[in-house]
């Protein structure tokens, strides 16, 4: 499935929609729509990732990386997460650098 996202603005607050599946081509698509957002001023990044398959290893840095570059209190909420992404960032040790919330849809994954 092919990977698509975009990047919309409320306050100081970025919301980053991704969906299909985030491969290693796709990381600096991800890297630059965080870049805008932090150039912005954003405060938080909220990932709305119920339509995301999977994700890369390099995909979990960037969001390792742009946790880093937040502004404190700065977070990065990640919204949705399908079972394939929440086990990858668990593995890139970012579950607890995260905030995880359930989508309160029900699907199968």
């Amino acid at each position: 499935m092919s990977f698509e996202a975009y990047l919309g603005f409320t306050g100081d607050s970025a919301a980053v929609h991704l969906s299909g599946d985030l491969g290693e081509s796709d990381v600096p698509v991800l890297r630059s729509l965080i870049d805008q957002a932090l150039a912005r001023g954003a405060r938080s990044i909220v990932l709305e990732t119920d339509q995301l398959h999977s994700i890369v290893a390099g995909g979990a840095r960037c969001l390792a990386f742009a946790q880093q570059r937040l502004p404190e209190p700065g977070r990065i909420l990640v919204k949705g997460t399908r079972e394939p992404v929440r086990r990858m960032l668990s593995q890139a040790g970012m579950e607890s650098a995260l905030t995880l919330v359930e989508d309160h849809v029900a699907r199968g994954d």
